[in-house]
């Protein structure tokens, strides 16, 4: 019994050229549709063991969006094909939980390979939603979580550095009550004016601290990135926020309802001194960042803005002087209250300085730290 693949592609020579493959290589090519919706209808219909999705296409659903609809819906694995590999876009993706990420173009004995790698990859994963009827270990702690308790969750809360030292029940308690929640892009997930109603942590993707000033413009202060738990210490400042937060790129956080939070910090001082120390180094480092940004020339907003970016999105290379951040010039421009235009020659003119590396999309490498500094003085 061949294998049946569901190719989703709107180019018709693309499309022509991977059936061709496809056939060669001994698969059926089950079906052929153009769009998102037409691909989640003919998954349903036809039932592939496979679908070949192109992530921008036409319509009300993209790749990505219709990928995540068939893989809840019919739990069919997908792999990822498309010309355009920037970051934003990877995040998107990953989402998703795809199968295989193909860039175009591609060998035929790589769409082989990556066809078989998700096919054993789908037949060794367990049933979807299975859930646990027996304690699960934590290898980390050696210690045994209470049936029902999501490891994912109990792992994330206890990544939190502000909930160190917290007991197991208080951390079961925070997992318990916690719920992953997906943010759109564009999406706000908190608004100025108004307390939270829960605290969250980044999963994936990047959201975005937004201010609105008095002419109704709107500025990008900072950057969320995986990790980080400023959405935690939100719920917990005891003012009124005078910022929003929306997703700059789709994203995914996990969610505590901040009564449960307020319960728990109030119960342990030491993390309670914690969180008023993180709260003290978040404000400072806000008001660097809006320090850095407030030059009249923009050259020097940018070059301030990668610098006070490069310690916490930084990568390290393999120079303790160079550090890449995952950063397309166009999130860049709204940082810095520019055009993404504006933003392209100037970074454009850093790369011909030799201070940048622009050659991948969506990672801004800083080729010198220390002569950017120079620049900024």
């Amino acid at each position: 019994m061949t294998t049946k693949v569901l190719l989703v592609e709107d180019e018709a020579i693309v499309a022509l050229d991977i059936t061709q493959e496809l056939e060669s290589a001994g698969y059926t090519v089950a079906g052929h549709v153009i769009s998102g919706e037409d691909g989640v209808v003919k998954a349903g219909e036809l039932r592939p063991d496979v679908v070949l999705m192109d992530i921008h296409l036409k319509g009300e659903l993209d790749g990505i969006a219709a990928a995540e609809q068939i893989a809840t819906r019919f739990n069919i694995p997908i792999i990822f094909l498309t010309a355009h590999a920037d970051e934003a876009t990877l995040q998107r993706a990953k989402l998703t939980r795809p199968y295989g990420y193909i860039i175009k173009p591609f060998e035929p004995n790589e769409l082989r390979a990556n066809i078989e790698i998700a096919l054993h990859r789908y037949k060794a994963a367990p049933p979807p939603h299975e859930e646990p009827e027996v304690l699960i270990p934590h290898a980390v702690e050696g210690v045994t979580l209470p049936s029902g308790v999501d490891e994912f969750k109990y792992e994330a809360v206890r990544s939190v550095g502000i909930f160190e030292g917290l007991q197991q029940k208080d951390l079961v308690d925070l997992a318990t009550c916690a719920v992953i929640q997906d943010i759109a892009a564009g999406e706000f997930i908190s608004m100025d004016g108004e307390r939270p109603h829960f605290g969250f942590m980044v999963l994936s993707g990047r959201l975005a601290v937004i201010k609105s000033t008095t002419q109704g413009k709107e500025l990008t202060i900072d950057l969320l990135i995986p990790g980080d738990c400023t959405g935690i210490l939100r719920a917990l400042e005891p003012l009124e926020m005078d910022t929003s937060v929306r997703g700059q790129v789709d994203a995914r956080v996990l969610a505590i309802p901040t009564p449960q939070l307020r319960s728990i910090i109030e119960k342990n001082p030491s993390v309670y001194r914690r969180v008023a120390n993180e709260l003290m180094q978040r404000n400072r480092r806000s008001n660097d960042l809006a320090l850095g940004l407030a030059h009249s020339r923009v050259e020097s907003r940018i070059v301030a803005a990668l610098l006070a970016l490069a310690p916490r999105f930084g990568r390290p290379t393999s120079s303790v002087d160079q550090t890449r951040i995952f950063l397309t010039r166009k999130e860049l421009a709204d940082l810095t209250g520019t055009t993404p235009e504006t933003a392209i020659r100037v970074t454009k003119n850093l790369e011909r300085e030799g201070l940048l590396d622009l050659t991948k999309p969506g990672v801004i490498k800083i080729l010198s730290l220390e002569q950017l500094k120079g620049v900024s003085e």
